[in-house]
C-alpha cells in the first residue's frame, strides 16, 4: 500500500529550536516535527496553527515522527539556476582566449621555426653552390672544351673533372662512381 501523507495542525512550535508538535487530523497522540523535515526552500518558518501535510515513521527509539513535511498554502519557492555576474563570463572568456592566444602562439613559432630553418638550410646550400659556381668559374677560365675525352689527354685531376662535369663525349670515368681518371690523376 502506497503511503498517503497525513494531514494535521501544528499545536507547538519552538522556533529557537527549531522542533514541535502535530495534532493529526485522525488520531489523539501528537506527533514531533523538527525542521529538517520541511524542504529547505520553505518560503517562511513554521508557525503555530499551520496546516501540514507530512509522512511518519517510527524513530529507533519507537516514537512517531513527521517527515517530508509541507505547510499548506505555502508552497516551495523554487530557486532558479544562480546566474553568474558579467564578470564571470569575462572572466570565463578571457580564460578561454588565453588559450586560444596560446595555441595560436604556438602554430605561429612552429610556423616560424619551420621558415626559419629551412631558410638556413637552404642558405647553406646555396652558400656550397656558391662555391662549387665560383670553383667552376675559376676552373672554366682555366679549361675549356676542346675535345678532349680521355685521361691520357688530361694533365691533372682538376681537369679532367671539368672535363667530366662540363663537356660531353668524355669516356674518363670507366665505373661510373663520378671521379674521373682514377688509375692516372684522381687518386
Amino acid at each position: 500500500m502506497a503511503n498517503i501523507r497525513s494531514k494535521g495542525i501544528l499545536s507547538k512550535w519552538i522556533d529557537d529550536k527549531g522542533f514541535g508538535f502535530l495534532t493529526p487530523e485522525k488520531g489523539k497522540k501528537e506527533i514531533f516535527v523538527h525542521i529538517s523535515a520541511f524542504d529547505r526552500n520553505i518560503p517562511r518558518r513554521p508557525i503555530v496553527g499551520d496546516i501540514i501535510f507530512y509522512y511518519v515513521k517510527i524513530d529507533e527509539q519507537g516514537k512517531s515522527k513527521a517527515y517530508d513535511a509541507v505547510i499548506e498554502g505555502a508552497a516551495p519557492i523554487v530557486k532558479k539556476a544562480p546566474s553568474r555576474p558579467k564578470k564571470y563570463y569575462k572572466e570565463h572568456q578571457a580564460k578561454n582566449n588565453s588559450w586560444r592566444l596560446f595555441i595560436l602562439c604556438i602554430v605561429v613559432l612552429f610556423g616560424a621555426g619551420g621558415t626559419i630553418f629551412n631558410h638556413f638550410k637552404s642558405g647553406n646550400i646555396q652558400g656550397v653552390s656558391a662555391d662549387i659556381q665560383q670553383s667552376n668559374t675559376f676552373s672554366s677560365s682555366r679549361y675549356t672544351c676542346a675535345g678532349k675525352t680521355r685521361c691520357t689527354q688530361m694533365t691533372s685531376c682538376e681537369e679532367a673533372t671539368f672535363y667530366i662535369q662540363n663537356c660531353p663525349g668524355t669516356m674518363m670515368d670507366g665505373d661510373g662512381d663520378g671521379v674521373p681518371c682514377e688509375s692516372q690523376w684522381c687518386h
